[in-house]
């Protein structure tokens, strides 16, 4: 076979050069969205790596550009969220963000149980990107005043920045951090099901995306068991329909690995067989297309190499390279590049290109190669990892560590940049008791995060690895890796206009506030569209905090609203209203003043706000919430978390579940807890309100909280709810969870007077939910057949008989930019008294380290009351947009 090399020459030239004008055209729609439409990519850097409950999380946030790799200027607001082992959210902060950094605290109240927490943090612009729909019964949009309401409730996003973290029981003496890990508490016994075959999850990936009859053909798989568990060491055969053996391979650790079919048919019917456990699987390879291109990528040390075979394309293509969106490399391949088989071969059409891109045109990071035609098809698309070893020298020395330091003894830290001249942006300093740190799987850096895993979906565990050395096996293990990922952050037809992309959201660069109005009709609120207005009006925005009050004004444009409100720090009240744009600031204030407190009143209007944030939490890998030493180390182990364990005497992790006994619950761990104003207006402006105001149907209300935090379950089955009324805590009121169920008797321990409270916003305080329910272990065993879920909706009242009333007119509690207290850092100068007990884990928390013009910079502190080991973790981010990262233990 004769083959065709491609290296920079001109394609001007060519006879079919007016063929190259849909490829050019589309090249430069990708080029242009790539500069003009740059993403975001966020990391957390926290104080420490676990935490026990009653302690303050510490962080700071960096969010960058993905096409220069420096701090963003885009957004100015970031947003970070706390969610439980189970996937409720626990607090959500809003953080102004000057420079691209911000940072914040969480506090981790006693109330709160133990396990795996995560941290989520995104900007309204990188909710741009990568929408998908989570998964639900379609019944449940039933729910809804309309299908766009329900659309986007079930909005999902697949890929934002998230760290997951262990935090444990609070300890039973001060200073006594034993890892004890008492997970919520369950009212059930889930029945095992009985043993049968495992399930197990194999994916096959053909280099460039697809199998190509006539064509050599590379495959990379991952084999998984069902809960995720890397299957390393299993034996594959791959054979064609006739049973002939067309490949051997095995996994290595990590579940991969790659096997070549020489010479696929367009009839081979491949199939893959293996032995687990004493069990036979088959699984089938993805089907043999007829036409397309096949890809194979070589990364060398001086060009990548990639070599096209095209069968049945009868239009010049293109191959385009991009990396975080950029374009790098583009060529334009005519027909007449590709050379056409030999007359000895089989006429199956084949023909072969070779094209050869400079390396040094690559940035450092993951890259994108993608083959197109000029009609906007992909005929083949790869992600390849280039290394240049920037990062391979330290950009950051730290000097003055001690191996231990004596109780309170005097720390003093000198830091010095590796290169003054390219300016630092940012940087943040920890200094931690190195006995309490925790090994993780989520151990990513920011190096880690922005150059490898925020191109991948999913969770890189330990991703140090791929970057502790250049050798053959991490070269391969990378290389495996890029080639397992169905997923692209970059999606090129996206950019290249041929297929839709919409984008709701600009880069935030104030505070602000929107949503849609409505015109209200009694028992009737149309949502079939965005806005049923005939009219525009004009919303009225009152804010109250303390003694201070403003009003804002703005007029709907095709029923909607967005306005930017002065800046607003800690939390304030909202009021929400419209009129007619005849009518003036008299009007608003004489109809507030009168009816205002009505919550059986109805207002001219009926205003709602956008609610952007996601809802839903991702399920977590198997390698997420379990810790290293549970599980036995492979050959290939991520020496850099491994080495900073080492000589080390680890307290071992207690994991346990309380259990109270069969259909009983524990009333001081609910699963959520919410206030029955925010819960009203959550369900409200999501279109779930059982009426547009306040007067609330206590059996529907219960569906409807049930719905909001706990969901359908992806299941076309009810599960059991019960309500329960803080005055009869033990007595629970009986109900199925359907949409349209009929109105329910009071129950029978109820006066009427007393339920009639219970349908008064004014009175209601809280909704606590208890669940057996966990929605990150979505179509897990434990909900399969007769274990069905269930679950409490706890209705409380305000103490003591208070009343605060409602309002005709919308009313929120707005929260504005969270307000960081300073890290406490004590100053033993003066030698303590010997009654002193310091058991800070965390040492020294600094969110900005200020360096001299020199890149010089000295931190001073001091250490607990015990004898302590150290360890120092320095992050950053420079203007030329390098990232640094120090560790005194790896």
């Amino acid at each position: 076979m004769v083959m065709c090399w491609v290296g920079l020459q001109s394609y001007a030239q060519d006879p079919d050069f007016w063929q190259f004008e849909g490829l050019d055209t589309l090249y430069r729609k990708v080029e242009g969205f790539g500069v003009g439409l740059p993403q975001e990519k966020a990391y957390l850097h926290l104080d420490n790596t676990c935490y026990f409950l009653g302690d303050t999380i510490w962080y700071k946030g960096y969010v960058t550009r993905s096409d220069r790799g420096t701090l963003t200027d885009l957004s100015k607001i970031l947003y970070v969220e706390l969610l439980t082992p189970d996937g409720y959210s626990v607090e959500r902060q809003q953080l102004e963000m000057e420079d691209g950094t911000a940072h914040g605290m969480f506090v981790l109240k006693d109330t709160l149980y133990a396990g795996y927490y995560e941290l989520r943090a995104y900007t309204r612009w990188m909710l741009n990107f990568g929408q998908c729909e989570y998964p639900h019964v379609r019944i449940s949009e039933d729910l809804f005043y309309s299908k766009k309401m329900a659309k986007e409730f079930f909005r999902d996003y697949e890929k934002l920045y998230s760290r997951v973290f262990p935090v444990y029981d609070k300890p039973k003496e001060a200073g006594d951090f034993a890892k004890d890990m008492t997970l919520r508490p369950m009212r059930r016994y889930y029945k095992t099901p009985k043993k049968k075959k495992p399930k197990v999850d194999l994916r096959f990936y053909p280099e460039g995306g697809n199998l190509v009859a006539g064509a050599a053909c590379r495959v990379a798989l991952e084999l998984n068991g069902e809960d995720g568990l890397h299957l390393g060491g299993m034996k594959l055969t791959v054979r064609d329909k006739e049973g002939k053996v067309a490949a051997v391979c095995r996994t290595d650790e990590r579940g991969r690995t790659t096997f070549r079919l020489p010479d696929v048919s367009e009839q081979a019917d491949f199939r893959a067989t293996f032995t687990y456990k004493g069990y036979e699987y088959e699984e089938e390879l993805p089907e043999v297309e007829k036409e397309g291109c096949a890809l194979t990528v070589t990364v060398g040390d001086s060009v990548v190499e990639a070599v096209i075979q095209a069968v049945g394309v009868k239009h010049p293509v293109a191959l385009h390279v991009m990396s975080g969106g950029v374009s790098r490399f583009y060529r334009p391949l005519p027909v007449s590049l590709f050379s056409k088989v030999t007359a000895d071969e089989p006429a199956s059409g084949l023909r072969v290109c070779r094209m050869a891109i400079p390396l040094d045109s690559l940035p450092t990071g993951v890259n994108q190669l993608t083959v197109f035609d000029g009609e906007g098809r992909i005929y083949a698309d790869r992600l390849f990892f280039v290394n240049h070893h920037d990062y391979d020298a330290p950009k950051l020395a730290v000097s003055g560590v001690r191996q231990s330091y004596e109780p309170f003894d005097s720390i003093t830290l000198h830091l010095q940049l590796a290169d003054p001249a390219d300016s630092l942006s940012s940087l943040s300093l920890a200094v931690r008791d190195r006995d309490t740190e925790e090994d993780t799987y989520d151990n990513g850096t920011i190096l880690t995060e922005m150059l490898l895993a925020s191109e991948i979906k999913g969770f890189v565990e330990n991703p140090g690895y791929y970057f502790e050395s250049d050798d053959s096996l991490r070269r391969q293990a990378l290389d495996r890796l890029m080639m397992v990922q169905g997923w692209r952050r970059y999606k090129w037809r996206e950019m290249a206009d041929v297929e839709p992309l919409a984008l709701p959201w600009l880069p935030e660069k104030f505070q602000t506030i929107g949503g849609y109005v409505n015109r209200s009709e009694r028992q009737n609120i149309d949502f079939k569209k965005i806005s049923n207005l005939k009219k525009e009006v004009n919303v009225w925005a009152m804010f109250t905090q303390g003694p201070e009050t403003f009003e804002l004004k703005q007029q709907t444009k095709d029923g909607a609203f967005y306005m930017a409100i002065p800046k607003i720090y800690g939390d304030c009240m909202m009021f929400l209203s419209a009129a007619k744009l005849s009518k003036g600031a008299e009007y608003v204030s004489k109809r507030r003043r009168k009816g205002f407190t009505d919550e059986e009143a109805w207002p001219d209007y009926y205003v709602k706000l956008d609610l952007f944030h996601p809802h839903f939490a991702h399920p977590y890998s198997f390698y997420q919430d379990v810790s290293p030493r549970d599980l036995e180390p492979f050959a290939h182990e991520d020496s850099l978390v491994r080495g900073s364990f080492e000589g080390r005497v680890l307290p071992s992790v207690t994991v346990r579940t309380r259990r109270n006994g069969l259909r009983r619950y524990d009333p001081t761990k609910p699963a959520v807890v919410i206030d029955a104003y925010d819960a009203y207006n959550m369900m409200a402006d999501y279109g779930l309100a059982d009426v547009p105001f306040y007067y609330l149907s206590s059996p529907a209300v219960s569906t409807l909280v049930s719905f909001l935090f706990v969901g359908d379950m992806n299941k076309y089955r009810d599960y059991f709810l019960r309500t329960t009324f803080n005055t009869w805590p033990n007595r629970l009121w009986d109900k199925p969870v359907m949409p349209g169920t009929p109105t329910y008797p009071v129950p029978d321990w109820l006066s009427r007077g007393e339920f009639e409270k219970y349908r008064s916003l004014s009175l209601l305080d809280k909704f606590y939910i208890y669940t057996d329910y966990v929605p990150r272990e979505m179509g897990s065993w434990k909900y399969r057949q007769d274990n069905q879920p269930e679950v409490i909706v706890g209705m409380q009242l305000r103490p003591d008989g208070e009343y605060f009333p409602s309002c005709r007119d919308r009313r929120y509690i707005l929260h504005g930019y969270a307000v960081c207290d300073e890290f406490y850092s004590p100053d033993y100068s003066h030698r303590p008294l010997p009654e002193t007990k310091d058991y800070r884990r965390t040492l020294l928390w600094m969110p900005e380290v200020e360096f001299d013009a020199k890149g010089s910079a000295t931190v001073r502190l001091y250490n607990n009351s015990k004898r302590t080991a150290v360890s120092v973790e320095a992050v950053g981010v420079t203007d030329s947009g390098r990232y640094m990262q120090y560790n005194s233990v790896r």
